[in-house]
C-alpha cells in the first residue's frame, strides 16, 4: 500500500572517517515511508541535532554507546511529530 508521505531521506555511514568526515564517508538513500503497523506510529522529523559526540560514534571500539555500523543510518537526537498511528 502506498502513502502520501514524502520519501524517508537517510545518510548512512559508508566508511569510518580518518580525521574529519568527508563526503566519501557517507551514502545518501531515499526509501518509502512504511505504513504504521498495529500499535505503531509514523513520525515526521522536524529537527535533528548535530553534536560533537556523533564523531565518536563513527569510530569502532568500546564506548558508552555502540558505534554506528557501516551501512547504518547515522543516529541523532531530534524532535518530531506523529503523523500516523494505528
Amino acid at each position: 500500500m502506498t502513502n502520501a508521505f514524502p520519501p524517508n531521506q537517510q545518510f548512512r555511514l559508508a566508511a569510518r572517517p580518518l580525521g574529519l568526515p568527508r563526503n566519501e564517508d557517507w551514502q545518501f538513500h531515499e526509501e518509502a515511508v512504511p505504513e504504521a503497523v498495529d500499535g505503531g506510529i509514523v513520525v515526521k522529523v522536524l529537527y535533528l541535532s548535530l553534536d560533537p559526540a556523533m564523531r565518536g560514534w563513527m569510530n569502532e571500539g568500546k564506548s558508552y554507546i555502540r558505534p554506528v555500523a557501516i551501512g547504518e543510518v547515522m543516529r541523532a537526537g531530534g524532535l518530531g511529530v506523529v503523523v500516523a498511528s494505528r
